[in-house]
């Protein structure tokens, strides 16, 4: 949990500092493209909320959440730059949301993996 609160604020602050300091990046596009860690940072906390409640579907919506922002940062880099390198900045604020999203997606998958442990009956 703490570490979903951990990695929610960091997706957040890294889609916040790529669309404030989009002018000093000088690239080319739409500012916007740059809260996209913004939404997953806002959903991953929307499913630790509704987590607080309802722990089983909290926790498969977080990780699906993370699975998708996985998913998606690896489709952006493919438009950026096609896997060539990590020259542009944007390219390098979407590979730190990569980062983060996968961090996510095994702390999340860990705890499903836990949760299925204790409920699951013997065999």
């Amino acid at each position: 949990m703490i570490l979903t609160v951990l990695n929610s604020i960091c997706l957040i602050a890294l889609g916040l500092a790529g669309y404030i300091g989009w002018e000093k990046m000088e690239v080319e596009g739409n500012p916007a493209e740059m809260l996209m860690p913004v939404f997953f940072g806002g959903a991953l906390l929307i499913c630790l909320a509704f987590g607080r409640q309802h722990y089983r579907h909290g926790l498969y919506g977080g990780v699906i959440f993370a699975l998708l922002g996985v998913i998606s940062a690896i489709v952006r880099i493919y438009q950026y730059e096609s896997f060539q390198s990590f020259d542009l900045p944007k390219t390098r604020l979407i590979a730190g949301m990569l980062g983060i999203c996968v961090m996510q997606l095994l702390v999340g998958w860990k705890e499903v993996q836990k949760d299925r442990n204790d409920m699951a009956p013997p065999i």
